[in-house]
C-alpha cells in the first residue's frame, strides 16, 4: 500500500488494543512509522515536543490520528478539541476508534472536530479489515490541504 510518508498517531491506553491496531496495519501493509501515545496529555506533549517529549515531532505532522474517546487525564474528545485550535494540525484527519455506542459520543466527537468516528469491531478479523479500510482512505485517497 503507498501511504504518505509521515507518522500516524495512535492514542489509546489499552495495551491490548495497541497490539491489535499494530498488527492490523502490519496485515494492511501500512508503511508508516505508529506512535503509540497513552492519554491525551502525552498525545498533546509529543505533538508540542514538550513533557517527556522534547523537540520530538514539533514540526512534522501526522499523516492521521487514531484516537480512543475513553482516555486517562485527557480525553479523546478534549484531545481533539484541542488539536483542532492548533494550526499545523488543523486538516490532519482524525477518526475515532472507540467500543462505545454512546450517541452522545458519536455527536460530541464531530463536534469537537473529528472527521471520523469507527466503532472497534469485536473479532479480530473484522478490526484487521477496519484498519486497512480506514487506512485506504485516510492515508491513500484522502488529500488535506498544507497546513
Amino acid at each position: 500500500m503507498k501511504l504518505n510518508e509521515s507518522f500516524v498517531l495512535l492514542v489509546e491506553d489499552r495495551e491490548e488494543d495497541v497490539e491489535l491496531t499494530l498488527r492490523a496495519f502490519g496485515k494492511a501493509g501500512v508503511s508508516n512509522r505508529v506512535e503509540v501515545v497513552r492519554d491525551g496529555i502525552e498525545a498533546i506533549e509529543f505533538l508540542e515536543g514538550s513533557g517527556s517529549f522534547p523537540e520530538s515531532n514539533r514540526y512534522e505532522a501526522p499523516a492521521m490520528m487514531l484516537v480512543d474517546i475513553n482516555l486517562p487525564r485527557l480525553n479523546g474528545i478534549q484531545f481533539v478539541r484541542r488539536v483542532r485550535n492548533m494550526d499545523r494540525l488543523r486538516y490532519v484527519p482524525v477518526i475515532m476508534v472507540t467500543s462505545s455506542n454512546e450517541p452522545l459520543d458519536l455527536r460530541a466527537s464531530y463536534d469537537s472536530g473529528a472527521n471520523s468516528f469507527v466503532r472497534k469491531p469485536v473479532s479480530t478479523a473484522d478490526f484487521s479489515s477496519a484498519i486497512s479500510r480506514i487506512c485506504g482512505y485516510w492515508l491513500e485517497i484522502n488529500e488535506t490541504p498544507d497546513p
